[in-house]
């Protein structure tokens, strides 16, 4: 993605659910915890910084601490139109929204259209992460590890646990799980909506991720975590993370955040990249694993994720300054941004 080359004085901070995207319907509590989480974190490290931090609100929303300007979001208010004026004003933008519906395409597009930097990544990087499908497609001509994907249509039918997942869903929404192909079948007989989904073997592993930056086809691990994940009757659920948690894996998730990274050039700002981690690498307890062999992406986050709501007690740094010295400062013809020695504190974010 091009850099804008002027100086950055004011910059938008857009995140869908605290920032009106529900403005018409009921704010939904489970996304809303983990949004003004990740908001607050945000705002709070941007406020260290010599910027002017805007944002919008929804009516319903107490408004944020660490903002210097805010608009309020009513329910008759079209709120993409406010966004529209929020983001023409601004010289940057960091867009927080989720991939389902397009959700975060649009708003990247908003910002692409007006000619702003986005703190982030790109509309095309945007479109292949935001769908399973695309994404497993993706992957797998890269030659990186990841879960055979199927549609509805050309899954294989054999015995085993099976995952139904909506295709361009976030996180463990609305996530199914089968104990046996039977069940399967007959949910995608009744289900009229099941072409949205798509169908994965259930993979057995200790789910993890890894938070990282990338720019112009490079990645910077920030932090390797821990995910708890809850099954719950026929469905999983996203209960936190520990942050470092996996940090003994810190060189294999290093080589697969910069495998991700080479593929996707507008890949940009943070990622966070969800893993299965091969349970034997974990009681092994391997101090220094050589190769991303162990380790199967699940998906790919080009947006922040619950985990930066602690990664700046983490990192005992800034990540917002860190993130945004590494989208303009750092180019491949002149590395003028010295990365920062970071520590790896295990911080625990519960939802």
């Amino acid at each position: 993605m091009a850099i804008k080359k002027i100086p950055i004085k004011k910059i938008f901070v857009c995140e869908f659910v605290t920032a009106g995207g529900f403005n018409h319907l009921d704010l939904p509590a489970k996304l809303l915890a983990e949004a003004t989480l990740m908001r607050n974190a945000l705002l709070r490290d941007l406020s260290t910084l010599p910027y002017e931090i805007s944002t919008t609100i929804d009516a319903r929303l107490i408004p944020p601490e660490y903002c210097d300007n805010y608009v309020t979001i009513d329910a008759d208010q079209d709120v993409w139109s406010v966004w529209a004026k929020q983001i023409e004003s601004a010289d940057a933008v960091w867009l927080i929204a989720p991939e389902t519906d397009g959700l975060l395409k649009k708003l990247t597009a908003l910002a692409v259209q007006k000619g702003k930097l986005i703190l982030g990544s790109g509309v095309d990087a945007i479109n292949i992460t935001s769908e399973k499908l695309a994404t497993y497609y993706h992957l797998q001509q890269a030659g990186i590890a990841t879960i055979p994907t199927y549609t509805t249509e050309n899954w294989p039918k054999k015995t085993g646990r099976w995952l139904a997942k909506p295709n361009d869903g976030a996180g463990c929404d609305g996530i199914i799980l089968f104990d046996n192909t039977d069940s399967l079948n007959n949910w995608l007989a009744e289900n009229s909506k099941s072409q949205h989904y798509v169908i994965q073997p259930y993979q057995q592993g200790i789910a993890a991720s890894i938070s990282c930056v990338m720019h112009q086809g490079r990645a910077q691990v920030l932090s390797c975590n821990t995910q708890m994940i809850i099954q719950q009757k026929n469905g999983l659920s996203y209960a936190g993370s520990q942050v470092n948690g996996m940090q003994h894996l810190w060189h294999a998730f290093e080589l697969v955040a910069q495998a991700i990274a080479e593929t996707l050039a507008d890949l940009n700002g943070y990622v966070g990249i969800d893993v299965l981690v091969n349970p034997q690498t974990v009681d092994e307890k391997i101090a220094d694993v050589q190769n991303e062999n162990q380790i199967t992406v699940v998906e790919i986050n080009p947006r922040l994720t619950t985990s930066y709501a602690v990664l700046a007690e983490a990192m005992a740094q800034n990540p917002a300054e860190l993130i945004i010295n590494t989208l303009t400062k750092h180019t491949l013809a002149q590395h003028k941004f010295i990365w920062p020695a970071i520590k790896r504190n295990v911080v625990s974010v519960h939802v």
